[in-house]
């Protein structure tokens, strides 16, 4: 959720009262997690050729390196949100935290191309489970006005620069240590921040209901993303109007439709088509997270709460 629920219990490490949680000191770690997820989209950019030089990966195939991690990322970052505000925000931050990190070292100790590729669209899944709970965190823990408006300045300046940061250390890293030390960075910050987490952050509790988490959502959104990626990946060499191409397109546009259609036994979806209608919403926080599209990470992965979309009847 994007503001302070009522009836979810926010307590520290030891059940300590909200009050004495050290927002600046759990906001820190948050960012550095944060930044460390924007970091693994460009790190490995420059890293590349020697990537497939070392693992004798073809230069078509190259491209998935990164783009297994996006889509993955992307795909299930709504998931994530639904996740972590029913189970608990610091649980799945953790949880992402440590398959993010499992999945660096897996990446680092790779000797083959293929099992890279595999262990970044599992980088990408823990990616997607740390964002929205990290920011959802940041969220319940600054009273909205001046201190939360300050407190997303610093978040956004933080994720914007992780780009940069990731393009200039991958190419450091990988001129005078070597590729795998692009990966071998994440496993040293994400374990002290699994070792901080517990400490430092507060823990959500919802009280306990059936919920569904859409994962046939989640499922069709990345599917689609995979089908477009690979349609575009293959045109340029089998042709635009090739029978490959038109039928990854279409299959596309299914998945795109499956994952917003309105089902009956689809009580609680990610997002509802009627999230991007217009009409009135309750507030200017929660009417910004449902007008805007889920171009950016950042953007979708606060989970939304307008009243089109609430699980909570109204």
């Amino acid at each position: 959720m994007t503001s302070v629920e009522p009836g979810i219990d926010l307590r520290g490490a030891a059940g300590a009262a909200p009050g004495t949680v050290r927002r600046w000191r759990a906001f820190s770690l948050l960012a550095a997690a944060s930044f460390m997820t924007a970091v693994d989209l460009l790190i490995v950019n420059v890293a590349l050729p020697t990537i497939g030089v070392k693992l004798h990966l073809a230069e078509s195939d190259l491209q998935w390196v990164v783009t297994a991690y996006a889509i993955t990322f992307g795909g299930f970052l709504l998931l994530g949100g639904r996740a972590a505000d029913l189970l608990g925000r610091r649980r799945m931050f953790m949880l992402g935290l440590a398959l993010f990190t499992a999945a660096s070292l897996a990446c680092a100790l790779a000797t083959s191309g293929t099992f890279l590729i595999i262990m970044r669209g599992v980088q990408g899944l823990g990616a997607a489970a740390v964002l929205p709970a990290a920011l959802s965190i940041v969220m319940n823990m600054f009273p909205e006005g001046a201190e939360r408006n300050k407190a997303l300045g610093i978040w956004g300046a933080v994720g914007a620069s992780g780009a940069t940061f990731g393009v200039l250390a991958g190419g450091a890293l990988t001129r005078y240590a070597g590729w795998p030390y692009i990966f071998y960075l994440n496993v040293a910050v994400g374990t002290a921040a699994l070792l901080l987490a517990r400490r430092v952050l507060p823990e959500s509790a919802r009280p306990a209901a059936r919920r569904r988490y859409d994962l046939l959502g989640a499922l069709s959104v990345t599917g689609a993303l995979v089908l477009a990626v690979y349609a575009i990946s293959q045109a340029p060499a089998v042709g635009w109007s090739a029978a490959r191409t038109l039928a990854s397109s279409r299959r596309r546009r299914s998945c795109w439709r499956r994952s917003w259609s309105p089902r009956p036994e689809r009580r609680h979806p990610c997002c509802r088509c009627g999230c991007f209608g217009s009409g009135p919403s309750p507030g200017p926080t929660r009417s910004a997270s449902c007008s805007e599209p889920a171009s950016t990470a950042t953007s979708s992965s606060a989970p939304c709460t307008c009243s089109r979309c609430s699980d909570t009847p109204r």
